[in-house]
Formats: structure tokens, sequence, C-alpha cells
């Protein structure tokens, strides 16, 4: 499994997606013939199934240098937070696909990743420390898949 494949798949499905987080998430995964997400879910329907599949590794939450591990080895990494587990409890959730590349500077803590933005422009390799706000990045989910 290459780790590059899936950044290619990134930014092909980046332009098309970049203001729909659960839209870019879901693009990727279907590019790479993962078949876990159904065409209306949402950032927090895609956290949900992802909690319930047997079929992805649940990884620590809050374990960035885990997720960034599983980036590296190839596999396909998503991470991502509930809307009404948020600090400011939201109706909207967010998800993000991880990636191979450096956690950030700051911290050492939050893997390079991809993502879209409800109402606004996502970001492109970019550390999740951007993603979410301080007070929720400590709890994302962090999930894992082998895929081929």
């Amino acid at each position: 499994m290459d780790p590059q494949h899936i950044i290619a798949l990134c930014d092909a499905n980046w332009d098309a997606n970049k203001s729909d987080c659960s839209g870019f998430v879901k693009a990727v995964a279907n590019a790479l013939q993962v078949s876990t997400f159904a065409p209306g879910d949402d950032a927090n329907s895609i956290v949900d199934k992802l909690h319930a599949a047997t079929d992805w590794v649940a990884l620590t939450p809050g374990d960035g240098p885990a997720a960034k591990a599983q980036a590296d080895a190839g596999w396909f990494v998503i991470a991502g937070l509930k809307g009404s587990n948020q600090t400011n409890p939201d109706p909207h959730g967010h998800v993000v696909v991880i990636v191979t590349g450096p956690l950030d500077s700051i911290h050492g803590e939050y893997p390079t990743a991809y993502w879209g933005r409800l109402g606004g422009v996502g970001a492109k390799a970019q550390t999740i420390n951007w993603a979410w706000r301080a007070g929720d990045r400590d709890q994302v989910a962090y999930f894992a898949k082998s895929w081929s």
C-alpha cells in the first residue's frame, strides 16, 4: 500500500469537495473502493459508522502519532469528531483524511491531513491542529483501514 497514492487521491478530490468534509472523505473512500459510507452520510454518521465498523481499526482517541504511523504505512486513516462531542456542541461534526507527513511542529501530536470545511474552504496537507478548536483536537477519534 502506497501512502503517496492516498495523497494523490486527496489532491484529485479536494477541489470538488473543499467545502464539504464528509463529501471529501466519501470521495476519497470511493476512489479507494472502500464502501463503508452511503451518499447521504454526513460527518456525524461517518463517525458513528466508523465506531461500529468491524473492518476498521479504532485507534486510541487523541493519539495522533499512532494515526500518523498508520498513514505512513499506507493505511486509509480517517479522523473525526461528532458535533455533539465538541466543546461547543454543534449539529455538524467534522471528518478528515490523515496522510503521511509530519506531525505539527509545536506540539508534535497532530498528524497531517486533508479536509473540506462545511460553509468554508478546508485545507490540503496541513496538520489537524488547524482542523479543530484547541478544546476539541485531543478528543478526535482515529480509524484506520487496510485497502488494496
